[in-house]
Order: C-alpha cells, then sequence, then structure tokens
C-alpha cells in the first residue's frame, strides 16, 4: 500500500514538473539538398521529389554540398526557375559548400547557372512553413 502511495506521488510530481517545465520550439534542421551532392542529377525530378518528402520551417538551413568552380547556387523568381534564368537574383552562393538559411516562409527558388545545369535539374524549390 505504501509503495503504491509513493508511486502515485512520484507519477504527480513528474507530471507537474513536466507541465511548468518552459516550452522550447524544435531546433531547427540542416537540409543536405538531395540527400547528398548539388550535381546534376539522373533524373531531372530528383530535387524535386527529394524536397516533397520533406518540411521546411523558418530557421532550417538549405545545405548544397558542391565543389566550388563547378556548381554555383542562386537564388531567383519563380519566372527565372521556370525559364531557367538568373537575370536579376536575389542571392548567389559560388563557394561550396554553401548554407543557406531560410529566415521567412513562402517558397524559395534556386538554380545553378553553370552550363545547362538547370536545364538538366540542378534546380530546387521549397516552401518554407513557420515554426
Amino acid at each position: 500500500m505504501r509503495m503504491r502511495m509513493l508511486g502515485a506521488a512520484l507519477a504527480t510530481l513528474l507530471a507537474a514538473c513536466l507541465l511548468a517545465a518552459p516550452w522550447r520550439p524544435a531546433l531547427a534542421a540542416d537540409h543536405v539538398v538531395g540527400g547528398s551532392v548539388w550535381c546534376i542529377p539522373p533524373s531531372a525530378g530528383l530535387y524535386r521529389a527529394w524536397a516533397d518528402n520533406r518540411t521546411f520551417f523558418i530557421g532550417d538551413n538549405l545545405v548544397f554540398r558542391f565543389e566550388t568552380g563547378f556548381y554555383d547556387v542562386v537564388q531567383v523568381s519563380r519566372r527565372e526557375y521556370e525559364d531557367c534564368t538568373a537575370d536579376d537574383p536575389y542571392n548567389i552562393f559560388r563557394a561550396g559548400p554553401a548554407v543557406v538559411p531560410l529566415d521567412a516562409t513562402g517558397v524559395r527558388y534556386y538554380v545553378c547557372t553553370v552550363g545547362n545545369y538547370c536545364s538538366l535539374g540542378v534546380r530546387l524549390y521549397v516552401t518554407v512553413q513557420p515554426r
């Protein structure tokens, strides 16, 4: 009987501590783009499929792993993404690996401007959610 009362008291104390603990948001995540290296994929839809299986939040980072001089990452508008151009880019990352912070909600578009790599599938867009 005494053990049961002690167990119930401990359970009540543990529950009270958990409820009183301050809420902490989940830690930011680093998303390695494509799960590997930013390069010409075996299929043009590889980066789209990769992004479709993830949720991106404000505070997360996209990590583009590539060798400097062989690839780049350029943040562009939707039109530029669709046209594989970078006439008026928002950001350019030429040194790899590039760590791109996701600091606002909405859709972010990225292309590679080396050669015709974008048209070969080296492009990505993600939708950033509030945390």
